[in-house]
């Protein structure tokens, strides 16, 4: 059923509605700058965790990795090391891809920096940034799954799933 639609006529002094429109166009405003902070913080701390935690220990392991290949390898020649060097690729693969993500995230968040208003923020937040931090975890949940459980610094998926008591 078709139902004819009503509209709503909003009438009062010129200086009340004013008042009201502005009011909203402030809050509106408050919650641009408050998502712009929130995000960026987000980004700053993906950034920092990249580079000081996850790239640290990604390259531990595949050292200690390498370090074992050129080790079995000394006892005898004929050894393949076929996973050692699967692995080593991968993950170095990984490192290369992580490091480039990162660096391009940091050169849009100094792009971020140069705009001006919220509302511009927002829009670059929205097309640029998050995107770019949803690549970066992208190869960050990648190496986790290909890093060994004592090398990498963080609980993983399964330790907050199953280890809350």
């Amino acid at each position: 059923m078709i139902e004819k639609m009503k509209f709503v006529s909003i009438s009062g002094p010129k200086n009340d509605l004013d008042r009201m429109v502005n009011q909203y166009l402030s809050h509106y405003e408050i919650q641009l700058e408050n998502y712009c902070k929130t995000v960026r913080i987000e980004a700053l701390t993906m950034v920092d965790m990249a580079r000081k935690e996850i790239l640290p220990a990604v390259e531990e392991y595949v050292s200690d990795l390498a370090t074992a290949a050129a080790a079995k390898r000394a006892v005898s020649a004929e050894l393949s090391c076929g996973y050692e060097k699967k692995l080593l690729h991968r993950l170095t693969s990984l490192v290369d891809t992580m490091d480039g993500r990162v660096d391009a995230l940091e050169e849009k968040l100094v792009q971020l920096d140069t705009l001006r208003s919220a509302t511009e923020e927002a829009a670059f937040i929205c097309g640029e940034i998050i995107p770019a931090m949803g690549e970066l975890r992208a190869v960050a949940d990648e190496s986790e799954t290909q890093t060994a459980a004592g090398y990498w610094l963080f609980p993983t998926y399964g330790d907050l799933l199953f280890g809350v008591k």
